[in-house]
């Protein structure tokens, strides 16, 4: 997504809480963004991206009633939805350009479906740890895979970065900071008896759109969340940002226009 001053800078620290029910959306969000497609004066290829990516967003929910949808009522996932078609609603979204800002119907249409996806997550997340805790979640926890990070990875410990020159060479060149990039690195960042947060960090450039980004993929199959802990919506799904800074002033390195953060406080700098 481009950069822009008119932006509305969403708090960086955004998390949600676990809740006991299934969290329910609305799809008319959705909808919406269908029909406002069809006054818009795009190009074919993108028109074609839009409604690829409503279509997969909209596979994922039940529509129990479209008349209560349209009134923006709310509505589930499928008993089908798994993280698979998730994955592929949000590769669908990654093509629709957004290139002419982020005042645009087309980038309205991104956002809304990309809010979508992320209730999805919620809903899917819940889904996942209602029935792991019903089975053997708690020994699946206590023989969770201890993981030894690899000599290149960007290694947070104690306060102590190792690996700071990759990590500083990747902010450089990856996403808008530089073009036709696709170098990749990996974060793990170590939370001690809890185990580790791991990022995978790849540089992403559409040669037809012209378009540069980051791609991050979050991983907690290592990490062991605390009982009371808030959940962080940045790491719910792969999240798409334009590129990485390091704020000397507030002392992290940061991931910028991301899907569910204007700027992240990715790393603090030791």
């Amino acid at each position: 997504m481009n950069r822009g001053n008119d932006f509305v800078k969403p708090n960086n620290e955004s998390a949600v809480k676990p809740k006991k029910k299934v969290i329910t959306i609305s799809l008319f969000i959705v909808l919406s963004a269908v029909l406002v497609l069809q006054g818009c004066n795009t190009e074919s290829e993108n028109v074609n991206n839009i409604n690829e990516a409503a279509k997969k967003v909209s596979d994922l929910f039940e529509i129990e009633n479209e008349e209560a949808v349209k009134e923006g009522k709310s509505s589930k996932i499928k008993d089908s939805t798994d993280q698979e078609q998730i994955d592929e609603a949000l590769e669908a979204i990654d093509k629709i350009d957004t290139s002419d800002g982020e005042q645009s119907e087309n980038y309205a249409i991104a956002f809304g479906l990309q809010s979508a996806v992320f209730n999805a997550v919620l809903q899917l997340k819940e889904r996942e740890g209602t029935r792991e805790s019903s089975d053997n979640g708690a020994q699946d926890e206590t023989n969770r895979e201890e993981y030894h990070p690899d000599e290149d990875d960007v290694v947070l410990k104690n306060n102590e970065l190792k690996n700071k020159d990759i990590l500083e060479e990747f902010m450089k060149v990856a996403g808008e900071n530089g073009k036709n990039n696709e170098s990749e690195i990996r974060v793990v960042i170590d939370e001690g008896a809890q185990g580790v947060l791991i990022y995978d960090l790849k540089s992403r450039y559409d040669k037809n759109a012209n378009q540069a980004w980051i791609g991050v993929t979050p991983d907690l199959s290592h990490y062991r969340a605390s009982e009371n802990e808030v959940q962080n919506v940045f790491n719910n799904a792969r999240q798409q940002c334009s590129y990485m800074s390091k704020d000397e002033a507030e002392g992290y390195y940061k991931l910028n226009e991301c899907r569910t953060h204007w700027e992240y406080r990715f790393l603090p700098i030791p």
